[in-house]
């Protein structure tokens, strides 16, 4: 069933009007008709099951409310800036696996320029690009796509874990999961995800000295892109699992 986000608050008693962006895709794209079911979601992230009206004008009746999709934890996502497709893939893919924020980190060895002129243009693509992952998924809660940060800002960044992934970590860090079991009822965590380059190492010294853990994703070396979902694949599953009172005592201890 499709899903769309929905400005305000739904009053389940009255009709919900649909913006033409919205119609567009539901009429000429997926070739809906009046009574099609379609998902709503408001900015208080209620979810409504709905029903496709044509009366004079299209909008949609709401039949009864639906549970609700969130994040078990919120994970803020800080990769360094990577080429076109390679980023919008990201974006999208973390999208779907449950992190809240994205903010793209200005690190020395990007081969990404930002451009502070493109800022507006660049950020309103990236939050339709993870909006749409969203409704895809099925999702109660978008994801914002924030400007750019430099290793400054970041270090100031506040969150209950910050972690780095560091490409020289594995004979330096924890692998991931050993370091979470030691964090089981956090709220926040911010990750960040190297450039393709790799980071100097004043930047990597700057962020373990600012308070960020060091951490393996496994013994192979992965693109940046790969590397930032599957950061995020880990952190949603592993806190997903911890808050439903599931654990797996086959990685506690030393993982491979």
């Amino acid at each position: 069933m499709q899903q769309y986000f929905i400005q305000g608050i739904i009053d389940p008693k009255q009709p919900v009007m649909l913006n033409e962006e919205q119609l567009h895709h539901m009429l000429r794209v997926l070739k809906m008709k009046p009574h099609d079911q379609i998902c709503l979601v408001d900015e208080a992230e209620n979810v409504w099951l709905a029903e496709l009206i044509n009366d004079e004008k299209w909008y949609a009746s709401i039949i009864e409310q639906m549970p609700s999709v969130n994040s078990a934890i919120s994970v803020h996502l800080a990769p360094a800036l990577i080429k076109g497709e390679r980023w919008d893939y990201l974006l999208q893919k973390c999208s779907e696996l449950g992190v809240n924020e994205i903010s793209g980190l200005l690190a020395n060895r990007c081969v990404v320029k930002w451009k502070q002129a493109e800022k507006e243009k660049k950020l309103k693509r990236w939050n339709k690009i993870t909006q749409e992952a969203c409704e895809q998924c099925r999702r109660s809660d978008l994801v914002h796509v924030h400007e750019p940060m430099t290793l400054e800002q970041l270090c100031e960044t506040e969150a209950d874990l910050k972690l780095v992934a560091y490409e020289r970590s594995d004979s330096e860090s924890e692998h991931i999961l050993s370091l979470l079991h030691e964090y089981p009822h956090i709220k926040s965590v911010l990750a960040v995800i190297g450039p393709e380059g790799g980071f100097e190492s004043w930047e990597a010294n700057q962020l373990m000295q600012a308070g960020f853990h060091c951490v393996s994703l496994g013994k192979r070396i992965l693109r940046a892109e790969t590397a930032a979902i599957s950061i995020v694949n880990v952190l949603s599953m592993y806190y997903e699992y911890e808050i439903r009172g599931v654990t797996n005592e086959k990685y506690r201890g030393n993982p491979q």
